[in-house]
């Protein structure tokens, strides 16, 4: 049915379509021309699977909840994503925004830290598996939003989120309308969501990774020998081979000493004479100190090394179990240039230790010590420095009353996985040209001291805490949370938020 445009209808459109998405701004009240279908109930997944399917340039789709299951095929869900997939197959440009779904009430009654819920994981995982634009949004919003824009035209907006209690149980209400100026404005709107381009679901299993043995890192004449002596550029040397390693029966490995040097970050203002005996040197302690390989020198063709097995001296073969992985983003984002040699220890003490376990794992220092053989400072410089870096997360058992400090639990670790340091100065940069650089650099400042000056979601919140509760107010309470311990389980952004908060309710 055409509509043409009256004002009070149109008022009750805007106002219908700005209360179903409830993050967005609210437009002014314009009075377009457009076709309305209301697609409530069991209404809804016919018509947007049809216009799913007849999608030709763009589909942009916002969403709270999508509970994806891929080993659903009946489902609801399914069939509503398989549409996305196909449109995407036939070139239809799709992108995809999600909620991270954290549970801020909760969050606020125990001051545990923000941490999504994993209910878009799957639906996030399998779009990006696809190869479709799929992101998460700023995990400090909400964004409760179910919309889809197609071809820049037609507009599905309502309550339904793409479940199948939504899909099949519950009472929903949801429109179509195709109107270019009504897309225009949503479409405008999606683009100003801030996402957050890190909290996407880790794919490493299924990227280029390398295997590592676990018996190579729970060796003492190892990681601990190359660390202790200060040796990181053996162990740097060794990860490479092994990234570079083909699984042939030989064990073997031509050796390009420019590719070396490179992989190890030796500074290209050498000479090709000084850089070549670099490589040389690592290699030979490679060979000599720790029984890892064997050198073949050729004249005049190139040499190669025999990767060998370290304690059987055989030819190395790439394990099938007993194994863990370390992403190739390690060398992608040039980790294995910046990383000191314990944070590389306990790196490979995360992927570890997580193989099994998901994202999180629990120990104590003593007892990481003992199980991997490195030293105390080793441990505690390196964990602590992977923490600045954003690159895991530590969260301290809080103190017993009345007990000493050996009688609290243990320390949570949570790897958050690695990123790209460039991309993060970008950011940055783009933060500062966005809040002013003065007002930047206050909130790095204060990150800093909740050791989150590389996390740029908590930077963002320090500038829209000094919004709403003052510039001497937040400073007061970073002031105050500075005199704490490193090791004080309160000395977080979410300590913060909960003081300023208080401080607020006691006025």
């Amino acid at each position: 049915m055409m509509i043409r445009p009256k004002k009070y209808f149109f008022l009750f459109i805007l106002a219908l379509a700005f209360m179903l998405c409830g993050d967005f701004l609210c437009h002014a009240a314009e009075q377009y021309p457009a076709m309305v279908e209301d697609i409530s109930g069991d209404r809804y997944l016919p018509a947007v699977k049809e216009a799913l399917g007849k999608a030709e340039k763009s589909i942009d789709m916002v969403m709270y909840l999508a509970n994806f299951d891929p080993e659903s095929k009946k489902s609801a869900v399914t069939e509503l994503v398989t549409e996305l997939a196909n449109a995407h197959e036939r070139g239809v440009k799709v992108k995809v925004i999600l909620d991270q779904n954290v549970p801020f009430s909760e969050v606020a009654d125990t001051g545990n830290r923000l941490e999504r819920e994993e209910r878009n994981d799957a639906f996030l995982a399998y779009l990006k598996g696809k190869g479709i634009e799929a992101y998460y949004d700023n995990i400090f919003t909400v964004t409760h939003s179910k919309l889809i824009v197609i071809d820049n035209e037609t507009v599905i907006v309502g309550s339904t989120n793409w479940t199948d209690a939504a899909l099949g149980r519950n009472e929903e209400a949801s429109c179509l309308i195709r109107s270019k100026e009504l897309a225009g404005e949503f479409l405008a709107d999606i683009a100003r969501i801030k996402l957050d381009k890190r909290a996407v679901v880790p794919d490493e299993e299924n990227a280029p990774a390398v295997r590592i043995s676990d018996r190579f890192l729970l060796n003492r004449a190892l990681v601990p020998r190359m660390i202790g002596n200060k040796d990181s550029t053996a162990l740097d040397l060794y990860l490479l081979l092994l990234k570079k390693f083909d699984g042939n029966a030989e064990g073997r490995l031509d050796l390009d000493y420019e590719v070396i040097c490179d992989g190890l970050g030796v500074d290209k203002k050498l000479s090709y004479k000084s850089r070549r005996a670099r490589a040389m040197w690592a290699l030979k302690r490679l060979e000599k100190k720790y029984k890892l390989i064997k050198q073949v020198h050729r004249t005049p063709q190139g040499p190669y090394c025999l990767l060998l097995d370290f304690e059987t001296r055989t030819p190395y073969t790439v394990p099938e179990d007993g194994y863990f992985l370390l992403p190739d983003t390690y060398w992608q984002y040039g980790w294995n240039k910046v990383l000191t040699g314990p944070e590389k220890a306990c790196l490979l003490v995360n992927y570890y230790k997580l193989k099994n376990s998901g994202r999180i794992w629990s120990g104590y220092n003593p007892a990481i010590m003992d199980e991997f053989h490195l030293a105390d400072i080793c441990v505690s410089k390196g964990m602590t420095g992977l923490r600045d870096l954003n690159i895991i997360e530590i969260a301290y058992a809080p103190f017993v009353k009345g007990s000493g400090f050996s009688d609290r639990g243990p320390t949570q670790f949570c790897l958050r996985g690695l990123y790209s340091p460039q991309e993060l100065q970008l950011q940055k940069q783009e933060l500062a040209s966005a809040y002013g650089k003065e007002r930047f650099e206050t909130a790095e400042k204060y990150a800093k001291i909740v050791f989150k000056d590389n996390d740029i979601r908590v930077i963002e919140k320090i500038i829209k805490l000094m919004d709403e509760y003052g510039e001497e107010e937040v400073k007061n309470t970073f002031s105050q949370v500075s005199q704490w311990s490193p090791q004080n389980p309160r000395r977080t952004i979410y300590y913060v938020i909960g003081i300023l908060r208080n401080d607020q309710n006691k006025e």
